[in-house]
């Protein structure tokens, strides 16, 4: 199994994708136990880390040095901003904990299975490093506001789960994550000990007081960031107000100090949810969600794309495409236009050209001639558009039908 194959349900095996959405997903805790040490060491191995802190560059952002809740007192970053490997050897061994945030932006390994989880999920992935030396705690017991994977790499960790003290919290209730009171812990769920190859779901809220014993741990959080019906509510009032300046007329002055300018709105309030009921679309507030999660995905991930652009003069009707691995466009149309949304990028193009989008967004993979409703001049056209714009790529194992082919 390679980086590039790793996707959600691997993740989970052996239990069925169908199976965690029914009975964990937002539940309970999972555990998956698989003595199989090396399950997820395509992702990421010990030996990987001086090369990651080395090569990659993390820097006082991204790079987090933590024992029981507090952080190295020592400064560990070069005067060019750089990390000190050094001193944070030094740190490993006085028991500090190695974090290393948001690491699918920089290992390639992790880029391809974060956009495997966003593509499957349709909420935003992050991944973070955890390296703990042993005998060793990196924080107190805490919740967090998004549901997290846990994979365990290398060495063992315990974990003690408690209730939740919140019901599947968000950012107003924990902004991140949130200590538990230390003299009145909420009542353990589950103590266990991952060991390298086993997996813990664990939904938004579930308490949780980890630490290592006998020997260091290297375990990869995957968080899920939730999109929930709030989100989806507050997309479509954005898309409303920009069609109706009911909802952009400002609230009259003094109705937070003054009580009968207050109470001189409960009309006009009801009357906007009278409107909500029959306008509101749930469409409009799917699209807000799909424009954030393009944006956060931002760039196309990296597979010798360059090459394929140089050969957009060589294809024909032949020609197999499909969509790049981890692409999600949405096409919005108008009276006279439409535009293709694809990551951070926007691509205006004919009407014409809709009928063949919505093709292309459906099917995985195809040849040139196959796309509807257009002729063979305005099917290369598009083709070469998509091409360029990262969007589609040409499949090698077909051979382009001239002497200056691949193969």
């Amino acid at each position: 199994m390679t980086s590039t194959d790793f996707d959600f349900a691997k993740a989970i095996a052996p239990i069925q994708v169908d199976t965690f959405f029914d009975e964990y997903w937002e539940k309970r805790p999972l555990v998956v136990s698989r003595q199989t040490p090396d399950y997820y060491t395509n992702l990421l191995t010990m030996a990987d880390i001086d090369l990651i802190i080395y090569s990659l560059g993390p820097d006082w952002k991204t790079l987090r040095l933590v024992k029981q809740g507090g952080f190295f007192a020592h400064n560990f970053m070069h005067p060019d901003g750089s990390a000190n490997i050094v001193q944070l050897y030094n740190a490993y061994e006085q028991g500090y904990s190695i974090i290393l945030l948001d690491l699918h932006k920089r290992w390639m390994p992790l880029s391809a299975f974060a956009r495997e989880l966003e593509c499957f999920l349709n909420h935003p992935v992050g991944i973070n490093l955890y390296l703990t030396p042993k005998n060793s705690q990196a924080f107190v017991p805490h919740f967090d506001d998004h549901d997290v994977l846990i994979l365990q790499i290398e060495g063992t960790k315990n974990w003690r789960i408690y209730e939740p003290i919140v019901e599947l919290p968000n950012k107003e209730f924990a902004g991140g994550e949130q200590s538990l009171p230390k003299e009145q812990l909420p009542p353990v769920v589950a103590d266990i000990c991952l060991a390298p190859g086993d997996m813990l779901y664990l939904p938004r809220g579930y308490g949780h007081n980890v630490s290592t014993s006998n020997c260091s741990s290297l375990h990869l959080t995957v968080g899920i960031f939730i999109y929930t019906w709030s989100d989806l509510l507050s997309g479509m009032l954005r898309s409303l107000s920009k069609q109706d300046v009911a909802f952009r007329r400002a609230l009259p002055p003094g109705f937070i100090r003054d009580s009968q300018i207050k109470n001189s709105l409960e009309a006009q309030f009801q009357e906007i949810l009278q409107y909500l009921a029959t306008q509101a679309k749930l469409e409009s507030g799917i699209e807000k969600l799909t424009d954030s999660l393009l944006e956060n995905m931002k760039n196309p991930l990296p597979d010798g794309y360059f090459r394929r652009i140089d050969h957009l003069s060589k294809i024909n009707l032949e020609t197999i495409v499909q969509k790049r691995k981890g692409t999600i466009f949405r096409i919005v149309t108008s009276e006279n236009s439409l535009t293709v949304k694809y990551l951070s990028t926007k691509i205006e193009m004919s009407q014409k050209f809709a009928a063949a989008l919505d093709y292309i967004n459906t099917n995985s993979k195809f040849t040139i001639k196959e796309l509807p409703l257009l002729n063979d001049d305005a099917k290369l056209e598009l083709v070469q558009r998509m091409i360029g714009s990262g969007i589609l790529t040409i499949v090698e194992e077909r051979t382009v039908k001239d002497s200056g082919g691949w193969s």
